[in-house]
């Protein structure tokens, strides 16, 4: 059964593919010029980005490199003990939303600190899975489309983050209580 799910697992995407592409072809689509105008309009995009990419960036390595990050992490730390979260994971939390290779990055150091089985690491992988880079999905993709007003999207993008730290945090310690 096992080498019957792992060969399905093998084909799909590309039986997925060849569906698709007979489909296009059995509704007299030129699929190959098709593919090619979605692949140079997605080219154009990233290329759009790439100065909002790089304001965001730098933006995020400057409040990093100053201290202001850790700073404002060990000040969290006070009103949240570190037996209930780490001031690592404070951390990561807060860098979430503005990068998601600078929070990985903070992963791998909980990580290489605590251990991948441990409460920080399993809390850690939680939240990076759980939460999305706000700031960033706002400055660089509202950046490229011209949205000047994004009117709730922080707020709505921050609430769900908050609930996605403090879920993560409270599965975290109920998984591990159970261990």
């Amino acid at each position: 059964m096992r080498e019957f799910v792992e060969l399905i697992n093998s084909w799909v995407i590309p039986f997925i593919f060849l569906f698709i592409v007979a489909y296009g072809y059995a509704r007299r689509v030129k699929v190959y010029e098709v593919f090619v105008d979605g692949a140079k309009e997605g080219f154009n995009v990233a290329v759009m980005i790439i100065p909002y990419l790089v304001v965001i960036l730098c933006a995020i390595a400057i409040f990093r490199a100053s201290g202001a990050m850790d700073m404002f992490a060990r000040a969290i730390s006070y009103f949240l003990p570190p037996s209930l979260v780490p001031t690592d994971v404070i951390l990561l939390a807060l860098v979430k939303p503005l990068s998601g290779s600078a929070a990985r990055g903070v992963m791998l150091d909980i990580f290489a600190r605590y251990g991948v089985d441990s409460l920080p690491g399993f809390m850690a992988s939680v939240i990076q899975g759980s939460t999305e880079t706000t700031f960033y999905v706002v400055a660089v993709y509202f950046g490229a489309i011209g949205v000047k007003n994004p009117r709730h999207t922080v707020a709505a993008g921050l609430t769900g983050e908050f609930t996605g730290i403090v879920v993560s945090i409270i599965l975290a310690h109920i998984y591990f209580a159970t261990k």
